[in-house]
């Protein structure tokens, strides 16, 4: 009788809860951040093999044109605008937002990117020294991956943080720097420019972009 009690309860459990149901949330965001990992890694790959290429360090403005084009696959720039702005961010209007986010990613892609073509990067190593899940909110995964990069006797601490919406792409929403985060950084310059209002950041932006 007990057996069968049991066997009835291991069939009721398949029959109305599927096996992704049994899965701790744990375990799907541990193995997510596997994936998060995979792709940040062919990611750095693919960026390096950009700023490497001597045609296109040949061709500025085509370069900067492609490296912007890569930036856009690799940020989740919204989320960087957001995290950046701070409580600024909900004064803007949806418009502005859009607006914001342009400028900001040109500028994010502009200030770095570029600064690294025609360098000695062929011998820059990378080393991936851990991945932590981030407990997921509302069907969004963030996961917290270091790296040490490493180039000769110079050794650089860089974490990437890094964000999946539902079922998009891994996207990197802010980088820290040997514990110097990107977001905290801009964040900080916003919040020091009290008496701006969003039209005013987004000319001023708008004017580093195109300098």
């Amino acid at each position: 009788m007990i057996l069968i009690k049991k066997g009835l309860s291991i069939l009721l459990l398949l029959l109305f809860f599927p096996a992704n149901a049994l899965t701790s949330t744990g375990d799907i965001a541990k193995a997510k951040a596997l994936n998060a990992e995979v792709h940040l890694r062919k990611n750095v790959e693919q960026i390096l093999t950009l700023i490497r290429d001597p045609a296109l360090t040949a061709a500025p403005k085509e370069h900067e044109d492609i490296l912007y084009a890569k930036a856009l696959d690799v940020f989740d720039f919204r989320t960087f605008s957001m995290l950046a702005l701070g409580k600024k961010y909900r004064k803007f209007s949806a418009a502005q937002k859009d607006e914001f986010v342009h400028y900001f990613s040109k500028l994010i892609s502009k200030s770095y990117f570029p600064k690294l073509a025609g360098k000695d990067v062929h011998n820059i190593q990378i080393k991936y020294l851990k991945t932590i899940p981030l407990k997921p909110k509302r069907n969004i995964y963030r996961t917290d991956i270091s790296t040490e990069l490493i180039q000769g006797d110079i050794h650089v601490l860089v974490d990437y943080r890094m964000i999946q919406k539902r079922d998009s792409d891994w996207k990197i929403y802010d980088i820290k720097i040997e514990g110097v985060s990107m977001v905290a950084n801009y964040r900080e310059q916003y919040r020091q420019q009290v008496s701006q209002t969003p039209e005013d950041i987004i000319l001023h932006l708008r004017e580093k972009v195109e300098q």
